[in-house]
């Protein structure tokens, strides 16, 4: 079969529902509260049936079950999908989905519930639940203890047209006034948290929560999932690509070609009117698209593709981004960021729950990606030879850590450690706003001052690998004392935490309006150029690349900045000094972290 094949849709009355599906072009009872429209589903709770053609009548199970050729793949175990859309006329309750392996362990289901949100329209100022702040099981069980769970959840703002990816494990709920278009494995295991005391309309009985099995499932820290969007061509972004589905967003202006695939896809109408091989389709209209087949498409209109993923099978780096307050681990493709999971580093809980935390993540993207090698930026002082953490300041008590060998054993890849300001060094230098030049020196101006220093693509770490710490350099040794470093540092007088101390005792709420004060500016613009102007005098680099946190007020002072720096270098080198602002602005240390295997 060569057609596109249209469903007949299932409506779902749901305590929180309303009749807003009926904008979207559902038929739906009337007064019933119909909180979900399923149309593509294979489901013992809703199953679709083919609603035109030769195949009329036959359910989307026998479908599946009888017709791989449609589908160009092996169909003996559950058809995969299940696409929805959704009316939250009232708050949704606080729920978690289990993964794959849970939901075969715990309820003897074929799939979780990985999921995504593509938002059709929600009030201004909406925001989700999505995320907690908890830190441990006994956390959670003393929040329910308590009634003050509601507290600890994280709220994300939305807006229309915002996608959101749900991966399993997350606490989550949509909000009153919210229309989605859910996009989902083929599950329809939910566990509740919170349901705001709510009666079922039928047994009148307060609805049941399901907490013993979802302290079972549910991830501690919450990890935060983010994945850019990418564009594929002009007309078409991808919102997601995952091991279960991705996901497209085509905006169609003229007439395209989809072009064939492996395997099959679902298109849905979302906005405006399209025309699918002379047949005229608008908003809520669904197709399945066989497999091994071409298709046109044209109109006016916003359409959403989805299917079955293919396994990545070219290499990809991880970056690890290990800090005091947060660690980031991401997958890297050549420069970019393609997924990233992130959570709170929790120094004093130990660095073994750190790994931990760390394994799973690249365990998660490992079921997805070919991983070729794992690099690790974290805070000195550190010994990348033996691959230890020495005695780290912002992580206390993290004395002779080994970082690498547990990884290294874990997956058996070559693991590489870095200190945090080097590897942004490489990052910017590599792929930022040193990648035209042969000689790059990078500072990082944040909670404290670090510094790295990059010649012909190398990192240059000096005999003992403290080569670059410009944080440490005196500007005057009469100077404020620091905890760690020397009395009248770098980072004593111009760091974010020399700053904010600075803005404290002026009574100034930031440092951006620290920064305001013409006298407060000129004394950081002074100490930062003093430590610029050794640099230079010291090495001579091509370019400076500044980033860090501080950088974020870099309209206040960078200009003042650059000019302090010329007065305070040699003559011959005023008209020569480059200082640029950082390109990869927060992501330099994870980016120049996979870097690390070409490096040695």
């Amino acid at each position: 079969m060569t057609k596109p094949i249209y469903l007949t849709p299932l409506s779902k009355e749901r305590i929180w529902g309303g009749q807003k599906l009926q904008e979207y072009g559902f038929s739906i009872p009337k007064e019933q509260r119909t909180g979900e429209v399923w149309t593509v589903a294979s489901h013992p709770n809703g199953m679709s049936r083919v609603q035109t053609g030769p195949m009329t009548g036959l359910t989307l199970e026998k479908l599946w079950s009888n017709h791989p050729e449609i589908f160009g793949m092996e169909t003996d175990s559950d058809f995969p999908l299940l696409v929805k859309w959704i009316d939250a006329s009232e708050d949704l309750s606080v729920q978690v989905h289990p993964n794959d392996k849970d939901a075969n362990r715990f309820e003897k289901q074929p799939f979780g519930k990985n999921e995504c949100w593509y938002i059709l329209d929600c009030p201004e100022d909406a925001v989700l639940i999505y995320g907690h702040s908890l830190t441990s099981l006994n956390n959670f069980d003393e929040t329910i203890h308590q009634g003050t769970l509601l507290q600890s959840l994280q709220h994300v703002p939305i807006a229309k047209g915002d996608f959101i990816y749900v991966p399993a494990g997350t606490v989550h709920a949509l909000t009153k006034g919210c229309v989605v278009l859910e996009i989902q494995q083929n599950s329809d295991t939910t566990y509740r948290l919170f349901d705001y005391d709510r009666s079922d309309p039928v047994t009148g009985k307060v609805r049941p929560l399901h907490l013993e099995q979802a302290r079972r499932i549910i991830r501690f820290p919450h990890f935060q999932y983010t994945e850019p969007a990418v564009m594929l061509t002009p007309f078409r972004k991808r919102l997601t690509q995952t091991p279960d589905f991705f996901v497209e967003e085509w905006s169609i202006r003229q007439t395209h070609i989809l072009e064939v695939s492996r395997l099959f896809r679902v298109i849905t109408v979302i906005e405006g009117t399209i025309e699918l091989d002379h047949v005229l389709l608008s908003v809520g209209a669904t197709a399945i698209l066989p497999a091994n087949s071409t298709f046109l498409i044209k109109g006016n209109g916003l359409v959403l593709i989805t299917g079955p993923s293919l396994k990545m099978t070219t290499p990809h780096r991880i970056g690890i981004d290990l800090g005091g307050t947060q660690t980031r681990v991401a997958v890297i493709d050549q420069h970019k960021i393609v997924k990233q999971l992130s959570f709170p580093t929790n120094p004093k809980a130990g660095p073994s729950q750190t790994l931990s935390n760390i394994e799973y993540a690249i365990q998660v993207f490992s079921e997805e990606f070919h991983l070729s090698n794992i690099g690790i930026a974290a805070p000195g002082p550190l010994d990348t030879k033996t691959g230890l953490l020495l005695s780290p300041p912002n992580l206390p008590g993290w004395d002779e850590v080994d970082l690498v060998t547990p990884l290294s054993s874990a997956f058996d890849l070559p693991v590489f450690l870095e200190n945090d300001a080097n590897a942004a060094a490489l990052g910017e230098a590599l792929y930022g706003a040193g990648r035209h030049s042969s000689s790059v020196y990078y500072v990082t101006v944040s909670t404290g001052i670090g510094g790295g220093y990059v010649y012909m693509k190398q990192l240059i770490r000096g005999a003992n690998g403290y080569a670059g710490e410009i944080g440490n350099t005196i500007i005057d040794s009469s100077g404020p004392l620091h905890p760690v470093l020397n009395k009248g540092s770098l980072e004593g007088y111009a760091s974010g935490t020399a700053l904010q101390s600075r803005a404290n005792e002026r009574h100034a709420s930031s440092i951006e309006r620290l920064l305001a004060h013409p006298q407060e500016r000129d004394r950081f613009t002074n100490h930062l150029a003093t430590g610029l102007a050794n640099i230079i005098h010291t090495i001579d680099p091509e370019v400076i690349v500044v980033g860090g946190g501080v950088t974020g007020s870099a309209d206040l002072y960078w200009e003042a900045l650059q000019e302090r720096v010329r007065e305070l270098v040699y003559p011959s080198l005023r008209s020569k000094v480059d200082i640029r602002l950082a390109e990869l602005k927060g992501q330099a240390g994870v980016i120049g972290a996979a870097a690390l295997d070409g490096v040695e």
